[in-house]
């Protein structure tokens, strides 16, 4: 029997020696298998007129995915979305200039592994842009993300569900510039009110904890994540920054 123990404690020494080391990973859902969103807030970078219409940009849904490049010799690459630009494609798909618009904006993935700040780094990424062509009573109109800097955050309590960027953001010649913050899920807080059915923001939804039997379930978001309900998209965004560690 000893002799037994002793070569599984050799095996087992064996298995732990060949464990992988840490990957970048960026998070996805899982319900339904689609790219993962991440519910982000911009922030405006000092020292512009706070006057620009652009400036006001809201909090929104922004997808975000790695590629696996097929080629082993090669990097793998990262995509996002704008969720206010793929509404766009979608639902004015008829006005979409398809030959100057862009879906997404995508960047190489220059680090395998997270870095000694367990931040992975996407410095360079080509510009989103959606471009509508005026149609009766619809004016034209062109929007372009161009996004920069992207760190995603990578440990074992935050496994690609945080991230970091750097956004100039253009709607047809206004241009402002954001630092973006990202978490994932994405997830909605909006409670219609009793009596005027408007659309009013549920910090409980943004609890990550369950309380039954009014909420059976919590958010879904890291318990160590600061939130709360951003009161114009109804989603629950970062409160601090990234990142925001246990």
């Amino acid at each position: 029997m000893k002799r037994s123990l002793i070569g599984v404690g050799l095996l087992l020494t064996a298995c732990g020696a060949q464990q992988q080391d840490p990957q970048c990973v960026v998070a996805r859902a899982v319900s339904d298998g689609s790219t993962g969103s991440f519910a982000v807030t911009y922030s405006p970078k000092p020292g512009q007129n706070p006057t620009l219409a652009c400036l006001q940009l809201k909090s929104e849904a922004v997808g975000l995915q790695k590629f696996l490049n097929p080629d082993p010799a090669q990097k793998d690459t990262v995509g996002l979305r704008s969720g206010r630009l793929g509404g766009l494609l979608r639902n004015e798909a008829a006005r979409v200039d398809t030959v100057q618009s862009r879906a997404n904006a995508v960047g190489i993935l220059e680090t395998e592994a997270p870095g000694p700040d367990n931040f992975c780094e996407v410095p360079v990424l080509n510009a989103e842009r959606v471009v509508l062509n005026a149609a009766g009573t619809k004016a034209a109109q062109d929007i372009t993300y161009a996004w920069s800097g992207l760190r995603i955050y990578n440990t074992p309590d935050i496994p690609g569900t945080q991230f970091i960027a750097d956004l100039t953001y253009t709607v047809d010649g206004c241009t402002a510039e954001f630092t973006a913050r990202g978490i994932w899920p994405v997830v909605s807080c909006s409670t219609p009110d009793p009596v005027t059915k408007v659309l009013m923001p549920d910090e409980t939804k943004c609890d990550p904890y369950a309380d039954p039997p009014t909420r059976l379930r919590g958010s879904g978001i890291n318990p160590s994540f600061p939130v709360k309900c951003d009161p114009s998209a109804f989603i629950c965004v970062l409160t601090g920054e990234v990142p925001s560690v246990p």
